[in-house]
């Protein structure tokens, strides 16, 4: 019995300190996205915002599965995980080919790739 007290518990919830930083994080996805897609700039600033982006929505899915503890990936999480990294696309064909929107299509723009890793944090979470 003393080993099944020990055992890890897959169902613990995540602490407010990540889910702060997720919330913090899909806020500033978005913004960076918006901001170099309404606005020209250059083809090396695009691409390190592009980059960024993407090494930021990696490392949510590489901490899910690095941490001990945590619940196997369901198939909802890895089905809306797969779209996390190709949504970016949206927003980096204005910002790679310095073609700016207007405003509130960047922002629409921005939207989804910034929805797309909040939608699998909730996922996450959800125990």
């Amino acid at each position: 019995m003393r080993v099944i007290d020990e055992a890890p518990a897959l169902t613990k919830a995540a602490a407010p300190g990540e889910r702060a930083l997720g919330v913090l994080s899909a806020v500033a996805l978005f913004a960076v996205l918006a901001a170099a897609g309404a606005n020209s700039v250059p083809v090396l600033l695009g691409c390190v915002v592009l980059v960024g982006a993407l090494a930021l929505v990696l490392r949510w899915r590489w901490s899910h599965l690095r941490a001990p503890g945590q619940r196997p990936h369901t198939k909802a999480e890895e089905a809306v995980f797969l779209f996390a990294p190709v949504t970016l696309a949206i927003p980096g064909l204005k910002v790679l080919w310095d073609n700016p929107a207007d405003p509130a299509a960047a922002c629409v723009s921005a939207a989804v790739p910034a929805l797309v890793p909040a939608v699998y944090l909730v996922l996450r979470w959800r125990r």
